[in-house]
């Protein structure tokens, strides 16, 4: 049980941290309220566990100033916003290698925290900025290090909250008066204190190279696109494999067992797919090189032995129409204007109709400003995100 003295302090350290006027952090209210206090005097100051644990000795407490805890404070919630326990563990670290990686660790944070916690800065241990502890860990690890430069810190480790490494004062997961946190809840906080960071660094000033990735990473990750496109291509076609509705244009294999009655059979329907690929001008070969591999996912995910998608070559107009099986099949034309309008058109029209048009363009075309009947999934093709077209007017009702 933490004494009263000692939670006062405690509490103290956390106002100072996220107050305005004193360490002007208030982003890292949700992460610095959630941890989940354990006095012990097994630690020398202050250390973490994965599980959102603060372990803190009593006495070093009650001794230090509240500036001095806060700092701490936020030096401890950094390591695990940033889950170096986690990527410790995938980078093999060991007992051996455990120091480096702290002072890989610590060389991020101290580039986060606007005040000085005592904590090594790159230039002191002859290390570029703003790189990540993978980079650090990776470079510090090819030259010997003695006696690393810890500044204000004498505790050698910050538990395992930062490289993963159970200690012996450590409490089990499932401990019954101090559970912890879990996986979910722990994202949840990262998540949170993201997007209250980045918006903090936004109005404020600049914000730190690693940790800018680390914003990027919770807030916008990279989803494979063929994945995306697998999903989307499904779900437009709302179709499922297996046998999925009857038919009376065949017998049934149950037929016999039910003698005169004419009993339907079970049948796959195969979706129809229309391919709209843009080859004006502006898509040059290696996009179309792009949009042919695209055209070969989505006949992977119909997951239909034999099935075919209807391909249209289209730039200001449609120039082919395919009914292909193999991505080879295809033959590109154009070379002129853009309008994926006129392609989605002439996908509309083909016999048997799709259910379902994906549209592959560089995104320089108008669009059709009248809905369109079927579900309609537009991959812009691009070798960057920040290369490619934002919405259009034309078309702000689609989705």
């Amino acid at each position: 049980m933490i004494g009263a003295d000692v939670a006062e302090r405690l509490a103290a350290a956390k106002l100072w941290l996220v107050s305005q006027s004193a360490g002007d952090m208030p982003y890292l209210s949700t992460a610095v309220y959630a941890l989940v206090t354990v006095p012990t005097e097994r630690v020398a100051r202050m250390s973490t566990d994965v599980y959102w644990r603060l372990y803190v000795n009593p006495l070093w407490v009650l001794g230090a100033d509240v500036d001095a805890l806060a700092r701490e404070i936020a030096h401890q919630v950094w390591h695990l916003l940033a889950d170096h326990a986690g990527r410790a563990t995938d980078c093999g670290v060991d007992a051996a290698s455990r120091d480096r990686w702290k002072m890989a660790a610590d060389l991020t944070i101290g580039e986060v925290l606007p005040f000085d916690a005592g904590l090594p800065q790159p230039r002191q241990v002859h290390q570029a900025p703003n790189r990540s502890a993978e980079e650090y860990f990776r470079l510090l690890r090819a030259r010997p290090v003695t006696k690393p430069p810890l500044g204000l810190d004498p505790d050698r480790t910050c538990g395992s909250g930062s490289d993963g490494m159970a200690r012996e004062h450590d409490l089990p997961p499932g401990d019954a008066e101090m559970p912890g946190l879990s996986t979910q809840a722990a994202e949840a906080i990262r998540k949170t204190v993201a997007i209250e960071f980045r918006e903090h660094c936004t109005q404020y000033g600049s914000m730190p190279g690693e940790w800018g990735r680390w914003v990027g990473d919770i807030l916008d990750p990279v989803v494979p696109w063929q994945q995306v496109l697998h999903a989307a291509v499904r779900r437009g076609i709302g179709w499922g494999q297996g046998q999925v509705d009857y038919t009376y244009s065949k017998i049934s294999r149950r037929q016999q067992a039910v003698g005169a009655a004419i009993v339907p059979a079970l049948r796959r329907p195969v979706p129809a797919v229309a391919v709209v690929v843009d080859t004006s001008g502006s898509v040059d070969d290696g996009l179309l090189a792009q949009a042919l591999g695209e055209v070969k996912s989505v006949l992977a995910s119909l997951a239909v032995p034999d099935s075919s998608v209807t391909v249209l070559a289209v730039d200001a107009a449609v120039h082919t129409v395919q009914q292909v099986r193999d991505v080879r099949e295809v033959r590109l034309t154009g070379g002129g204007g853009t309008d994926m309008g006129v392609g989605i058109a002439g996908a509309l029209a083909c016999r048997p109709a799709p259910q379902t048009v994906i549209v592959l363009t560089d995104g320089y075309t108008p669009w059709p400003t009248m809905p369109v009947p079927v579900p309609v999934i537009v991959g812009v093709l691009g070798r960057r995100r920040d290369q490619c077209p934002r919405r259009r007017a034309g078309c702000s009702g689609w989705k």
